[in-house]
């Protein structure tokens, strides 16, 4: 009865004439299927050899999306070679198939938007010191596919032959007095903008509000901001509005390592110069404190561990030295780079007066690649894309072992042998260096097509490098900061018999072990003082 009543609708509205070239280009639509369906399995094994699997990923949400969408656009026009002057149910019929379209492109774009451009703004935000690409990446998952809803529903209407302009008079009517209404949540979500993009911190950064609450940044949101408070290991979400109007101390920057202070009292009598004396050696035993790593080495074995002796302080011990060493190769390595990128911006600086000709820009480059493969990093021609722009990727084999990168991977593995570790710390640590890994590839490779490619960067190129070499001691890791090594200062008496003493020191890294890295050292550098003070008589 269906099938009758089918057969009699289509006989009812269809013409006789016109049947051969609706076939015909029906069948044409049917090859085109076939093929694009082809086509995109032949994509698909080609797509399987690239590194990144964006494309891959982009291919598998489209196949379906699009195939739709060419077959709906042929049969409907198959369908125009039908009637010169369509009837009404005709009419009607193509108005569904260009709804549909609208409804299935808009489909596509979010899954575009959602399942590539969102992972790929995700990697992006990985390798990027900025933090405005981190929170974007939300708002990308979010907020764009509902404004791709938005107006895919309007078009939907509008090829039904609904007025959206009614209807968009009518929502921003709508919007006007919802604004008054959500005002406050408004002006929270302005805030999170503003804190976005004039950001003060990163994810996982350590700040520390007005109340003196110290907390994590988790999240920021288009209303909260998401904090984890150490102390009590808890969540706190504090409107963006408010957020903004506080104080707010980032104790993870511009490093991860934080300042401490410690008062000591000492006897009357004593000399302080002897107490200082020993006091810096204590400070410079503990292998988590910052400080001249070749003192630190001759003073772990006579003053580290000595107020709990045990199995822990000899493995820590060990740990921290083996840490130490790989520490000082890599500073040795770092400063020799330093110091040959300042040559080089000294050598750009003398050459560049009137442009770098041909010779002098080779001479520029090949010092540029010897200090390359200091970093780890060698000349290679890109397979993609550009076949003439010459890569600096990662070297291997042995020689690569003894490069800056080799001796970083050598060094954070050093480090977390450390048994005061917490497993998340393992991942941690990874994490952080092979992000400035990452980072330092791009830049080095960045400052390298610039050199090999000035084009009008002739006279620059030297603020260039120079902006490099800062980067490395600011961002990456400096090879020595004298400002970091233990100070300690003698107070006025207290009354007769002691003496207050203000010991201050930096930790190496304040968010391992779950942001209590620092208060355990504190601790246990209060306890190994008094111990050392106190065997050599010059504490009560």
């Amino acid at each position: 009865m269906t099938t009758i009543g089918c057969s009699t609708f289509l006989l009812a509205i269809l013409p006789a004439q016109g049947w051969g070239a609706f076939l015909l280009n029906f069948g044409i639509l049917g090859v085109v299927v076939i093929v694009l369906y082809l086509l995109f399995g032949i994509l698909r094994r080609v797509f399987r050899q690239f590194t990144s699997d964006l494309v891959l990923v982009a291919l598998n949400v489209s196949q379906t999306p699009l195939t739709l969408i060419v077959f709906a656009i042929g049969f409907k026009l198959a369908l125009q070679t039908l009637f010169v002057t369509p009837t009404i149910y005709i009419s009607w019929f193509q108005r569904g198939l260009t709804a549909f379209l609208v409804l299935v492109a808009a489909f596509w774009a979010v899954q575009l938007l959602t399942e590539v451009v969102t992972y790929a703004f995700r990697q992006y935000a990985a390798r990027s010191e900025a933090m405005w690409d981190d929170v974007l990446t939300p708002i990308l998952q979010n907020v764009l596919p509902l404004i791709v809803y938005l107006v895919g529903g309007l078009l939907f209407l509008q090829a039904f032959g609904v007025d959206i302009q009614g209807l968009l008079v009518a929502i921003g009517g709508i919007s006007f007095i919802l604004g008054f209404a959500l005002k406050d949540i408004l002006a929270n979500f302005f805030s999170g903008l503003v804190l976005l993009i004039d950001t003060p911190f990163r994810f996982g950064d350590v700040i520390e509000l007005a109340n003196g609450r110290r907390g994590v940044i988790k999240h920021i949101g288009l209303r909260l901001t998401e904090l984890y408070l150490i102390d009590t290991h808890s969540q706190i979400y504090i409107p963006n509005a408010a957020f903004e109007g506080q104080e707010i101390i980032n104790l993870s920057r511009p490093t991860n390592h934080y300042y401490y202070t410690i008062s000591i009292p000492i006897k009357a009598d004593v000399a302080p110069a002897l107490a200082i004396s020993m006091m810096e050696k204590v400070v410079l035993a503990h292998p988590d404190t910052m400080g001249e790593i070749h003192k630190k080495l001759e003073l772990v074995d006579e003053f580290y561990g000595c107020s709990i002796p045990g199995v822990k302080a000899q493995q820590k011990r060990e740990a921290g030295r083996q840490r130490l060493l790989a520490e000082s190769e890599v500073n040795t390595v770092l400063a020799e780079i330093e110091m040959g990128l300042a040559h080089l911006a000294d050598l750009i600086s003398q050459l560049e007066r009137g442009g770098l000709d041909v010779e002098e820009r080779r001479t520029v480059q090949a010092y540029y690649l010897e200090l390359c493969q200091k970093i780890g990093l060698e000349s290679k021609k890109s397979d993609r894309h550009d076949r003439r722009r010459r890569l600096l990727s990662e070297a291997t084999g042995t020689v690569s072992e003894s490069t800056l990168i080799g001796l970083i991977r050598r060094w954070y593995l050093y480090w977390l042998k450390d048994p005061d570790l917490f497993q998340e710390d393992q991942q941690t640590l990874k994490q952080e260096w092979e992000q400035k890994i990452d980072l330092l590839k791009i830049k080095v490779n960045k400052l390298f097509w610039a050199i090999s490619n000035p084009k009008g960067l002739d006279t620059r190129l030297d603020d260039l490098v120079e902006r490099f070499r800062e980067w490395l001691r600011e961002n990456f890791k400096s090879s020595r900061n004298e400002w970091q090594d233990p100070k300690i200062w003698i107070n006025d008496l207290k009354g007769d018999y002691t003496r207050d003493t203000l010991v201050r020191f930096y930790v190496d890294d304040i968010k391992l072990e779950h942001c209590e890295r620092g208060q355990r050292i504190l601790s246990e550098m209060r306890r190994e003082l008094v111990w050392h003070l106190r065997q050599s008589y010059l504490s009560n």
